[in-house]
């Protein structure tokens, strides 16, 4: 009976020092991937409760609110990750200008702050008083400065309600639309000469 117990105690310790080999092979292997930038589907930085406030020359530019932010980098390459929803504000000279709000978003830095939100997009210009509604995806390219969607959008203004069955492109500060299948109620004031 001795010796059939101390065979499964060999047995036991044969099997723990083999899982443990594994294991530490595998952690030297995902710790190599890591350092060398191979391993682009491992978040780098995980960040909850997100409150991002922006600056130009000392004036408040842009906010945003994020309950949780992913960031994934490899070599040049830095993707941030908002699933759990966004909020941005944007200030002209310390003053809400803009603001837009979605289900989840995406930031990819390598590419210039090219910005993709998804899901329940609402974009609004405060001071022009338009709302555009989607389901997304809405890019919004910093660098060139222009907001673009392809899909199904809805704009309201204080006067017209517009619909672009394939998406619109307009700059970003909203202020200057193309539509797409462009359909709704456009009212015109006519002077009289």
């Amino acid at each position: 009976m001795i010796e059939i117990f101390h065979d499964i105690k060999l047995i036991k310790l044969v099997v723990a020092l083999v899982c443990s080999a594994i294991i530490f092979s595998c952690k030297d292997d995902t710790l190599q991937k890591i350092s060398s930038g191979d391993l682009i589907d491992q978040p780098k930085e995980e960040v909850i409760n997100v409150k991002l406030i922006s600056t130009s020359d000392g004036k408040l530019r842009n906010e945003m609110v994020a309950p949780k932010a992913v960031k994934y980098q490899n070599a040049d390459t830095i993707l941030y990750i908002f699933p759990r929803g966004i909020h941005i504000i944007s200030y002209k000279d310390s003053i809400v200008e803009s603001d837009l709000v979605a289900d989840s978003a995406t930031l990819n830095d390598s590419r210039g702050m090219f910005f993709t939100a998804i899901g329940n997009v609402v974009a609004r210009n405060i001071l022009t008083k338009k709302k555009l509604i989607t389901d997304g995806p809405l890019f919004w390219d910093e660098k060139n400065k222009t907001i673009e969607t392809k899909v199904y959008t809805e704009i309201y203004t204080e006067t017209d309600t517009i619909f672009a069955k394939y998406g619109i492109f307009s700059d970003d500060r909203f202020k200057e639309v193309e539509m797409r299948g462009q359909s709704g109620v456009v009212f015109k004031e006519f002077r009289k000469e």
